[in-house]
């Protein structure tokens, strides 16, 4: 995600330098580079924030019960018959964000260019001496996957896919367009993976 605000950046400072006929020297090429830096800084911290996205997201068939790789606590999470559940972990700085019924988009490696709506359903709680160790700064999260074309896919998916999540938070809604467009990016990089 970083990478990516920043070559949006790189490539709008080329763009105005072009236009404006703005020389590249010694002041102007670090100036816009420092200012860039922290620009991203600030946009990321906000969006973390307020908008978190998770990397680490799976899919969870509304058959099994959700459970954590360690832990048994997560098997009476509430289920819907023919609900599309994911289980997603995010930083713990994210837990203010992190609300019942908050919108949610979700993007598979597996299916490339595709993003899906979904609700948070539940923020499960958990300690510390339950999670494994890359997970210890982590929150799960339930999201049930609303939309109606995730079921076109869910036979063609594997069990326990992963995925890239974002939640959208309801203070600064002015962000929310940049998140969009981040994980959008994002589930069309999905193709390039296609040929490594």
């Amino acid at each position: 995600m970083e990478l990516l605000l920043i070559s949006v950046y790189t490539a709008l400072c080329i763009a105005i330098f072009t236009v404006l006929r703005i020389p590249l020297n010694r002041w102007t090429v670090p100036t816009a580079s420092i200012g860039g830096v922290v620009l991203s800084f600030a946009l990321i911290q906000m969006l973390n924030y307020y908008h978190p996205h998770s990397g680490m997201s799976r899919q969870h068939l509304a058959a099994e019960p959700i459970t954590a790789s360690v832990t048994e606590q997560f098997a009476n999470a509430p289920q819907t018959t023919g609900e599309h559940n994911l289980v997603a972990w995010f930083h713990q700085k994210s837990l203010l964000s992190l609300n019942h019924g908050n919108s949610a988009e979700i993007t598979f490696a597996s299916i490339p260019g595709k993003v899906f709506s979904g609700k948070l359903s539940m923020v499960m709680p958990t300690s510390a001496d339950e999670l494994a160790e890359g997970e210890q700064s982590r929150i799960p999260v339930l999201i049930s996957i609303t939309d109606p074309r995730y079921t076109n896919y869910v036979a063609q998916l594997p069990g326990h896919s992963h995925a890239q999540t974002a939640i959208y938070g309801e203070q600064f809604q002015q962000l929310v367009v940049v998140r969009k467009t981040l994980l959008r990016m994002s589930a069309w990089m999905n193709y390039l993976s296609l040929f490594s």
